[in-house]
């Protein structure tokens, strides 16, 4: 007699029933990671523009805003104090706006918008919270225009 090898269809459908339980096991931890890195990406990035806007806001001499999304740039310009003094390029280097990633939301915002003055600073604090169904970030903006951002406890 030869000797078979390879395996029969039983262990086979054995294997595949296995490694499905795992795979629907693992899903909704995967869906969390998603969620979490999402939320982690929109805080990481808002603290990115907002660098950025306070930079602009120091190099231009000029004041900078940085509005959240659904408002257009149209709108959130008109937020400026010297809107109607500016040109066009300008314009294009003092307004920021955040997008924010799916299923993540804004929870807290001290304003509607955050300016930073031509020195780069805030006229007040401001706080933002970004919040999910696995946590949330702060991020704390002080009158000098000094961002920190934290882990907040879940939403």
């Amino acid at each position: 007699m030869q000797k078979k090898n390879g395996f029969t269809l039983i262990e086979l459908m054995v294997a595949i029933a296995i490694l499905g339980i795992i795979a629907t096991i693992a899903a909704p931890s995967f869906e969390n990671l998603i969620i979490k890195q999402n939320l982690k990406s929109t805080s990481y990035h808002m603290r990115d523009i907002l660098k950025e806007a306070k930079s602009r806001a120091i190099l231009n001499r000029n004041e900078t805003i940085v509005c959240i999304s659904p408002i257009t740039e149209s709108q959130c310009k008109g937020k400026l104090t010297n809107s109607a003094s500016l040109t066009a390029s300008l314009v294009k280097d003092s307004v920021f706006i955040i997008d924010m990633k799916n299923k993540v939301n804004l929870k807290e915002l001290s304003a509607d918008h955050i300016v930073f003055t031509p020195r780069g600073n805030l006229n007040s604090t401001k706080q933002v919270i970004f919040c999910s169904s696995v946590g949330s970030y702060v991020l704390s903006i002080s009158i000098p225009g000094i961002i920190d951002i934290s882990e907040g406890a879940a939403c």
